[in-house]
């Protein structure tokens, strides 16, 4: 049986009560809302469905909450977020204070997410020498390029320092179909030389559980939207709830597709077996019917 392609939202509203939806890939590409986001999103709110936005995005949920308010999301659109980098945070909290992880925080990433444990007993170091712990957020977006940090991986992996990635992604998609590593990249490369990962976010149920605690749904009531196929798919379908895929997303140079495109069901299944994921339906975008 081929895979089943819905033109829109619409199609799939009246099975769930409750959504939990990808940010980066289904509302906005990082720069620009995706045409038709916010029209799918006031639609659903209309008929009584709740929200939680879920990212893996290496920072704490209220920058994320931050940056929909500049994008013009309207808080009155959804009912929380949940993003990676604030399940990290409190992780690490936790962690120290069981004594697991060392203060001493070596972190890799943007400057824009180095005060993702600000407030919290850490203490910045710039040298894996003086290190206890790799915080990895990413890459900087003037040199988004593994080669520059590998020095200081393979010295952090020398003296045996645990990683915590605050972003499980591989890659993300803008508009413009150009794409960009995400913090998973790094953690992989760690993990070849030894290193020891803890990742945070999609595809982990503890990230689940924070949504359906926001959402006050039964399992069975909610489903999620995403364009990451080994995350939001895989984690949604691993949770036990319907997995909605968004072919314009990261997978659209592979199906072939603009961002929109109605996917051929044919292509779309044969993707899905190539890539090794079997989300519930596709979408072709987050928009409420083409």
């Amino acid at each position: 049986m081929s895979m089943t392609v819905y033109d829109g939202v619409a199609a799939i509203a009246p099975a769930h009560d409750g959504f939990i939806l990808d940010l980066w890939g289904v509302i906005h590409d990082g720069r620009q809302l995706y045409p038709g986001a916010v029209d799918c999103l006031t639609r659903l709110r209309e008929t009584g469905r709740r929200i939680v936005f879920l990212t893996n995005a290496p920072r704490r949920a209220s920058r994320v909450i931050e940056q929909l308010d500049r994008f013009g999301v309207d808080r009155g659109l959804y009912d929380g977020v949940v993003s990676s980098g604030e399940t990290a945070r409190d992780a690490a909290a936790s962690m120290l204070a069981a004594g697991e992880i060392g203060r001493r925080v070596l972190h890799l990433g943007p400057p824009r997410d180095a005060g993702l444990l600000d407030g919290l007993p850490f203490a910045d170091v710039h040298d894996a020498a003086a290190a206890d712990l790799v915080l990895n957020t990413g890459f900087d977006d003037e040199d988004p390029r593994l080669e520059p940090l590998m020095p200081a991986l393979e010295a952090a992996a020398a003296r045996g320092l645990p990683m915590i990635c605050a972003n499980p992604d591989m890659v993300i998609v803008r508009i413009d179909g150009s794409r960009f590593p995400c913090a998973g990249v790094m953690a992989e490369a760690y993990e070849k030389l030894g290193g020891r990962v803890i990742s945070f976010g999609k595809p982990y149920a503890s990230v689940y559980e924070r949504c359906l605690e926001i959402l006050d749904l039964p399992r069975e009531r909610v489903a999620a939207v995403g364009d990451g196929p080994h995350t939001d798919i895989q984690g949604a379908t691993g949770f036990g709830i319907p997995g909605y895929f968004i072919a314009g997303g990261i997978m659209a140079e592979k199906l072939g597709l603009a961002h929109g495109d109605l996917p051929d069901a044919g292509r779309a299944e044969q993707v899905c077996a190539e890539e090794g994921f079997m989300p519930t339906a596709m979408l072709p975008a987050f928009v409420w019917t083409r």
